[in-house]
């Protein structure tokens, strides 16, 4: 199984727009990664995002472009400062592939725990717009397969 952890799009300053939403640089490099990943195959059963504007909007193009039939759904615990028990429970309980479009330092804090068992682990870098493709590497541990950034395509 692998799991895809995102880090949303660049988004709009607050003083713009209080939902900061993508920003068209944001919206145009999450295009750009997902026409990329859009040249494989990726068989998610579904997409997780933190309902915040921008890792809804970030959530929707990536689908589009890599797994058009996947759902995607809102999780009310994937705000940048919510604990990750939940969502890694969930993940670890997941028998296909997934993706998680989120904030830091959730995302940091979450894959330090799949990889290490330890949320404080720094075991990846995240980027706006950055994907870490983790893969289960036995019944409850992760290592990172690949990663790809906005700056990389």
């Amino acid at each position: 199984m692998k799991i895809y952890l995102v880090q949303h799009g660049k988004a709009v300053s607050a003083e713009i727009d209080p939902e900061k939403p993508l920003s068209p640089q944001g919206r145009e490099e999450v295009e750009r990664i997902g026409r990329f990943l859009g040249q494989k195959s990726f068989p998610l059963s579904v997409i997780f995002h933190s309902g915040k504007a921008r890792a809804k909007e970030t959530a929707e193009i990536l689908g589009a472009h890599i797994a058009p039939d996947a759902p995607i759904e809102e999780h009310a615990n994937l705000g940048p400062n919510d604990p990750i028990e939940s969502m890694a429970a969930r993940l670890q309980g997941e028998d296909s592939d997934c993706m998680v479009v989120g904030h830091l330092p959730f995302l940091t804090k979450l894959a330090g725990f799949l990889i290490a068992e330890d949320e404080n682990a720094i075991v990846a870098k995240f980027e706006m717009g950055k994907v870490v493709c983790l893969e289960q590497i036995n019944h409850a541990g992760f290592a990172i397969d690949w990663m790809i950034g906005v700056n990389q395509v």
